[in-house]
């Protein structure tokens, strides 16, 4: 009888100890982290394999009693074997200690360790989107409420970091909400691609076995195959690339919303704080609230960077092997864990967030923030060109800021002589509705284009995403029923089986 417990022994006599701590043992996190898909894999080929014949009633009792106590017993009480990287030979082993190496060794009858892999990698992708799926609803509600308190909270915008035109601190948070929207419909996507099942392409020509890849599918809840035996045999497995990539541009996207927090957070513009318990001090400096939320969140959002580069750098050259893609998978798990970490930190410094409301008004009109509309103006009563109008209040700042005045106390003399030395013409607006044009509440309720800071079209953009998000949340909560509910169906079938 066999005594290695590697499937190489009869073939090719021991493995190399390097070989062993180099290439095997690398990957026992992943799998101690995915024995749940695997052993859902194992029970849907296994029911498959007894309902259409090809195991005996008596063996696929025996087969499935003793995958029952694997999936329950979880990867706490698998007794992991610390050489071997393969799930199939752990569960082989001690299927064997189980129920016998006769019966163990049946379970891989019209399969290969190939599809297996596959279709374990695609169980664990779609949970995972579903789980971000869920994580970022609740960052979306959590902006969305902010966005909708913060509606008419005045503050600068900015462009390359300098004062651009009056905002809303709401119309900034409906802006990220916009963008988690999008994340959001990537992921569902996405998710149609990857919920497919791979089992049956076996190593990539697929079996003479007559097995049923549909009802397989149905039991793992697929919403259909990949249906070339090649291409779910594992040879093109661009879904993990897929993945990668939309989560990867979720923490970019992520990683922005923590930066512009994190630069407010700072006492220079004191607009923000994170609540003190998603904050750290100094182990010297004791005055220090370091937003240590917002800085996770942009760390993770640095290392997303490199995430699709090292998985299509193990998958690229890809032509008749499965091992690339396994070194590619071994950095998945805590891709995804940095992910949901992130997510829950935002979402709990989103909706505990502290604003700074006048901090942030008085910022808002500081720096000459309006002049677009005052240049707006002059070519509605003038007849100007917009690029005449530009001039003449360009020179109107220029002269300003050297005379040390600000929009405040600027004098409409000011403007009627940048009108005759720009543009000669003669500008008629007296102080006060020139500082009216320059106020920089007033900016916002002049603003008529759909989507604008105007406290209206923020509160008319934020009902639409609602509507949106609710989408998505009927979205998440129907394809989550349909994949527990198969998947409760499945270990239900698996245990009748055994029984019988």
């Amino acid at each position: 009888m066999k005594r290695d417990v590697f499937l190489e022994e009869a073939r090719l006599g021991p493995r190399s100890q390097s070989l062993i701590d180099y290439e095997e043992v690398p990957h026992l996190a992943r799998l101690r982290r995915r024995l749940r898909e695997y052993s859902l894999v194992d029970l849907a080929h296994a029911v498959m394999l007894t309902e259409t014949g090809i195991l005996s009633p008596a063996r696929g009792a025996q087969l499935l009693e003793g995958l029952m106590q694997i999936h329950e017993h979880g990867a706490e009480r698998f007794p992991w074997l610390p050489r071997s990287g393969s799930y199939l030979v752990q569960a082989e082993h001690h299927l064997g200690t189980l129920v016998g190496e006769d019966i163990a060794g049946r379970l891989q009858t019209g399969r290969s360790r190939n599809d297996q892999s596959a279709a374990a990698e695609r169980l664990y992708l779609r949970d995972l989107l579903l789980e971000v799926a869920a994580d970022l609803i609740a960052l979306e509600r959590a902006v969305l409420a902010q966005a909708l308190r913060h509606a008419e909270t005045l503050m600068p915008g900015y462009t390359h970091l300098q004062h651009a035109q009056p905002a809303t601190f709401g119309h900034h948070l409906m802006r990220q909400a916009s963008i988690i929207d999008r994340d959001l419909a990537r992921i569902a996507s996405t998710y149609a691609r990857t919920n497919l099942s791979a089992l049956g392409g076996a190593a990539m020509a697929g079996t003479s076995w007559p097995i049923d890849r549909r009802r397989v599918a149905d039991l793992l809840g697929h919403q259909g195959l990949v249906v070339n035996s090649s291409d779910a045999g594992g040879f093109a497995r661009d879904c993990l690339e897929e993945a990668v990539a939309v989560l990867a541009l979720m923490m970019s996207n992520l990683g922005r919303f923590a930066t512009d927090l994190y630069i407010w957070h700072s006492f220079e513009f004191g607009f923000v704080e994170v609540a003190d318990g998603l904050a750290g001090t100094s182990s010297i400096m004791p005055q220090k609230k370091n937003p240590h939320s917002l800085e996770r969140v942009k760390a993770v959002a640095g290392q997303a960077i490199g995430w699709l580069p090292t998985v299509q750098g193990s998958q690229r050259g890809v032509l008749s092997t499965d091992l690339d893609h396994v070194y590619g998978d071994d950095g998945l798990t805590p891709m995804g864990d940095a992910c949901l970490g992130s997510l829950r930190l935002m979402t709990e410094s989103v909706a505990t967030l502290i604003v700074h409301e006048d901090a942030m008004a008085a910022k808002a009109s500081a720096f000459w923030s309006t002049t677009s509309h005052l240049a707006d103006e002059l070519v509605r009563r003038y007849d100007l060109s917009f690029r005449a109008a530009h001039h003449v209040v360009g020179r109107l700042v220029r002269d300003s800021i050297g005379a040390g005045i600000g929009p405040g106390e600027v004098e409409a003399s000011a403007l009627t002589r940048a009108g005759r030395e720009m543009a000669s013409v003669e500008i008629d607006i007296g102080d006060q509705a020139l500082r009216e044009i320059l106020d920089a509440r007033s900016f916002l309720g002049t603003r008529a284009s759909e989507g604008s800071v105007n406290p209206d079209h923020v509160r008319a953009h934020h009902a639409a995403l609602v509507a949106s998000l609710e989408g998505h949340a009927a979205w998440h909560r129907e394809t989550s029923a349909l994949v527990s509910g198969a998947i409760e169906g499945l270990v239900e079938q698996a245990r009748a089986i055994a029984a019988s």
